[in-house]
């Protein structure tokens, strides 16, 4: 059954594909009147297999690996080969031989297969294979590549370099900000307040008999019956669309209007939701703005990371198009960004003035070469492309979350689905007082009072009464939490930066967990 043509009529007025709006050239600093200082990028991870996702293609590792050359070209002036290309964008800071340093490069990516393998493949191609260590006496004395006996190591894989990583697992302190709408019952409420509301029962209805129909040619074990409806626009559309990429074998009724009807109508369920009445349905791209603030701030603060990458999710994109009013830009921004997609905030400075700047760029797909040019758009409202820098963290303050205490009473989320906001409850509160008093949580949760003594805790009768009845309360409940967050609290605590500043790269963070073989079925893959 072929989908009303009055309903895609009507879903085409208000969402389309991603695809360039305006010619406005992103690859042009007007003859050296800026310079650029550092980015922040963040990146759709590529193709891969169909949901439940755990598998990055190969051709999905070989694009991202090319979009890294892309930037490579933009950053360094250098290609995957270490010729030197033209560009207005270098970043003086960055090493001109195109090899990583430490700290130049900052790379963030959840704790998820595809994501995790979408940004080490695109690290590839940002920094291919180098001899440059064997060859520059600076960087061969920095990776003590000589012996004493006179002789030169050689690279192993002909150089093959090892770029940082900082994977996020959902209890580090910064999941929240490239994942903010996981564990979050705000994020999830709000989306069952778009599923009742009118515009989505409308197509839902208008678009029931088309769904139907596809039973014939869908597997009713991942689609069946009651699956089939508008509900589930984006994961029946994710099925046809990786089988249309990679089986020969698919059914001859699959052609491309029907991949089209599909597209367009995860299209509107999407931006359905990251255009939602529920500020709360973009939760997830709120603190991805704030990351793009937090980091790009502290390039600017700190000179470095030069490049900042962070890896991610569609759903993320079309709920950061909705923040920052892309849609005004252009209607197209209201679709789904094509796998390997990227947004990009360059920090530019004026040579004359000093003065600092934004300008926002976005390329729908890998490379210019099977997407669309990287092209510098407004943002925020704004009639420029280049925003300067108070007015860019003006009004991306005001619609980013920027503190993990600040998404823990947003999402209302609780201690046992995200154990990293035990810090900012009562709870936690209530076990700090216990401790700095002498208790020790760790006995009572085992059952041994002797920490509440008072002679050993300094505490009065009446004191001790009323800690003993607050432990029967409140200790078993969330003193594991306790222990946990509480010491590691204390250790962090021990840290000083600046508030308006992050740690680069180059500082060690003892809260992250690095599980590279962590497999994730995430919805949003």
């Amino acid at each position: 059954m072929q989908l009303p043509f009055s309903v895609i009529t009507t879903i085409l007025a208000a969402v389309a594909s991603v695809t360039s709006a305006a010619n406005i050239d992103a690859s042009s600093l007007n003859n050296g009147e800026y310079k650029c200082l550092g980015t922040f990028i963040f990146g759709r991870h590529n193709d891969r297999t169909s949901k439940p996702a755990t598998v990055l293609t190969t051709n999905g590792a070989r694009n991202q690996v090319r979009a890294g050359n892309f930037y490579r070209e933009r950053y360094f002036g250098l290609n995957g080969e270490n010729s030197t290309v033209d560009s207005d964008y270098i970043i003086s800071g960055l090493n001109s031989e195109g090899y990583f340093i430490y700290g130049d490069t900052y790379a963030q990516a959840p704790a998820s297969s595809v994501i995790e393998y979408s940004q080490i493949s695109f690290l590839q191609g940002l920094y291919p294979p180098s001899t440059a260590a064997n060859y520059n006496v600076t960087l061969e004395d920095s990776q003590k590549a000589g012996l004493s006996n006179g002789t030169t190591v050689i690279s192993p894989f002909d150089g093959y370099q090892y770029v940082f990583m900082d994977i996020q697992d959902e209890t580090s302190d910064d999941y929240y900000l490239i994942k903010g709408d996981t564990n979050c019952p705000s994020s999830t409420k709000a989306i069952k307040t778009y599923l009742k509301s009118d515009d989505f029962q409308n197509v839902n209805s208008s678009t029931y008999d088309f769904y139907q129909s596809l039973s014939s040619i869908l597997p009713e074990k991942q689609f069946p019956s009651y699956n089939l409806n508008f509900g589930q626009a984006y994961q029946i559309f994710d099925y046809v669309n990786v089988n249309w990429i990679h089986d020969d074998d698919k059914p001859s009724s699959w052609n491309s209007t029907l991949l089209f009807q599909l597209r367009t109508l995860a299209d509107a369920y999407q931006w359905g939701i990251a255009n939602a009445a529920t500020h709360n349905a973009t939760i997830g791209g709120q603190t991805m703005l704030g990351a793009v603030y937090k980091y790009l701030n502290t390039t600017k603060v700190e000179g470095s990371p030069y490049i900042n990458y962070f890896t991610g999710s569609y759903n993320t994109m079309n709920q950061m198009f909705s923040l920052m009013q892309m849609d005004k830009v252009s209607e197209n921004f209201t679709g789904l960004p094509d796998y390997g997609a990227t947004l990009v905030w360059d920090l530019l400075q004026e040579s004359s003035s000093n003065d600092y700047y934004v300008q926002f760029s976005f390329m729908n797909g890998t490379t210019p070469d099977n997407g669309t040019p990287l092209i510098a758009y407004p943002e925020f409202g704004s009639s420029d492309t280049l925003m300067s820098w108070s007015d860019f963290e003006t009004a991306i303050k005001n619609v980013s979350i920027l503190e993990l205490s600040n998404w823990c009473s947003t999402c209302n989320v609780s201690i046992a689905d995200a154990p990293q906001c035990a810090k900012y409850s009562d709870a936690y509160e209530f076990g700090t007082q216990l401790s700095d008093k002498g208790v020790d949580l760790k006995e009572v949760a085992s059952g041994d009072y002797s920490s509440l003594d008072i002679k050993k805790s300094s505490l009065t009768k009446a004191g001790a009464g009323g800690i003993g009845a607050g432990v029967t309360i409140f200790v078993f409940a969330v003193v594991g939490a306790l222990a946990w967050l509480f010491c590691k609290s204390r250790k962090n605590s021990k840290k000083q930066y600046d508030d308006s500043v992050l740690p680069t790269s180059v500082h060690s963070k003892d809260e992250v967990s690095h599980k590279h073989d962590q497999v994730s079925s995430s919805s949003t893959e």
